[in-house]
């Protein structure tokens, strides 16, 4: 037994699956407390969903948010923070040390070092206000972003992306931004299957996607799990792809 819905997430549509036990215990859960924390508060209520790479976050939000119209008070609306990335223009003109080398921020796109952490903090504070708000979104054609490419209404805002729980500066000091947090994790050695299957798919050699992984994937996905702060509600990703309570 099971349940499926349509999803699209980076430019392709499938049936996403879940457990009835998922949906019992974890996706209506979750819903329902965020509806509560909404009817408790005031304005708009923004919940942070993190996670490492590969772990499904677009999916799981996505999910949520097809799944939120079954809950009552629960108007929830997704959006992403790939859309801060820094433009790809600056990532080939900045670097950073690491490991004592000189590295360009190009060649490790996706770090946190490569978004732009004061533009988001600025959307942020802006989306809290619970007025109308423009957000940029990621745009997998051109890999740069798209200004103003989405419009933030619904009083709730879940927001996913890997750095959100980020315990290093200066995202920490965004944490408190949020009125919930939720973290999904997974075991590293199915993140990387995921993360390097991933990469295959879209046209790298097996080969040419381990060594990815190594130089990107890899750091990112260790980085995340083990330095991301506490969240309100941990979700694990199991190895036949369900989800969990932690």
């Amino acid at each position: 037994m099971g349940h499926s819905v349509p999803l699209t997430v980076n430019g392709y549509t499938y049936e996403a699956h879940y457990s009835d036990e998922a949906c019992k215990t974890v996706l209506m859960p979750l819903l329902q407390t965020l509806a509560r924390i909404h009817q408790r508060g005031e304005g708009r209520t923004i919940a942070f969903l993190a996670g490492p790479p590969a772990a499904g976050k677009s999916t799981l939000a996505l999910l949520l948010e097809a799944l939120a119209p079954r809950v009552p008070g629960c108007d929830l609306q997704v959006i992403g923070l790939d859309g801060f990335h820094h433009y790809n223009d600056y990532l080939r003109t900045h670097e950073l040390v690491r490991n004592g080398e000189a590295v360009s921020l190009a060649a490790i796109k996706g770090a946190p070092e490569t978004f732009d952490v004061e533009k988001f903090a600025y959307c942020l504070a802006q989306t809290k206000t619970g007025e109308p708000v423009a957000w940029p979104v990621y745009d997998r054609t051109v890999h740069n972003p798209r200004e103003d490419a989405a419009l933030i209404t619904a009083p709730i805002v879940l927001i996913e992306g890997n750095w959100l729980l980020l315990d290093e500066s200066p995202w920490l000091e965004l944490a408190s931004i949020a009125d919930y947090t939720i973290f999904l994790r997974a075991e590293e050695s199915l993140l990387r299957e995921r993360a390097v299957s991933r990469k295959a798919r879209g046209g790298l050699s097996r080969t040419e996607a381990e060594a990815h992984y190594e130089r990107t994937d890899g750091p990112n996905i260790r980085r995340a799990l083990e330095h991301s702060r506490p969240a309100d509600f941990v979700i694990q990703l199991t190895a036949d792809g369900d989800l969990v309570c932690v």
